[in-house]
């Protein structure tokens, strides 16, 4: 049988319809011998059917994704009794690899199938291979094909999203530009001179202070009130200053 695709909303979900290898449970059998037992076998296109029923609904929310389902093969030497009822049990969240676990209750059976996922989608990546621990410039970004489900953590759909970024580690072309391997850059510099703001309820006061760290926006680090010679902990500001709230 060969590839089918299926529509689902504007996503477009393509079937695997040529088998590679499935995996049965220990507890495949209950009761029933699979070689011995006598009538109707279950045919694995209706196996197939009933996972790709569970699948389907779970991927629809994919709209702007082209999704492939390919469900692996069962064993032809795997022979089971037929089913009035065949019950599909997922993971609770989709992943790229899963098993989707296919039982009967009577006659009693069970087995695993593997389940491979793909969504992709245009998102940011390497324009060229890339160094790491250096400042991401527009001209080293660029759109591409990217599976969600093999970096679904921190897919990027804008290039701005990255711009002036640390990237952590070395990527080739084409690789995407995934929000783990960014960091701010430092913008406060230990030993630094910078104003800190430091507030309560009732007033706003400004003063110099020394830097005691290094900082991105958003952390937290050590500053020295030169004149009193005290050091505080304060949260490094958009504006390269740091706040203090009381």
């Amino acid at each position: 049988m060969g590839r089918r695709r299926l529509a689902g909303g504007a996503a477009m979900i393509g079937l695997a319809g040529i088998f590679t290898a499935a995996v049965l449970a220990p507890s495949a059998l209950a009761a029933t011998s699979l070689r011995e037992a006598p009538g109707a076998r279950e045919a694995p296109e209706a196996i197939h059917d009933a996972i790709e029923a569970m699948l389907r609904p779970r991927l629809d929310g994919l709209k702007a994704a082209d999704v492939e389902i390919a469900i692996d093969a069962i064993d032809p030497r795997l022979q089971f009794p037929e089913c009035p009822s065949l019950a599909v049990t997922l993971p609770s969240e989709n992943s790229a690899v899963m098993s989707a676990k296919v039982a009967c209750a009577t006659p009693a059976w069970s087995l695993y199938v593997p389940v491979h996922l793909h969504a992709w989608v245009e998102a940011v990546v390497a324009a060229a291979n890339l160094a790491p621990n250096r400042a991401l410039s527009p001209r080293d970004l660029t759109l591409g094909r990217v599976d969600m489900f093999a970096g679904r953590n921190g897919i990027l759909t804008d290039p701005r999203q990255a711009e002036g970024k640390i990237l952590r580690a070395g990527l080739q072309m084409g690789a995407p530009i995934l929000s783990p391997l960014l960091d701010l850059p430092v913008t406060v510099h230990r030993g630094q001179r910078i104003v800190m703001t430091l507030t309560d309820p009732a007033m706003t006061i400004k003063t110099t202070g020394l830097a005691m760290q290094d900082g991105r926006v958003g952390d937290t680090i050590e500053v020295q009130n030169p004149d009193s010679q005290k050091t505080f902990r304060a949260t490094v500001a958009d504006d390269g200053g740091v706040e203090l709230k009381f």
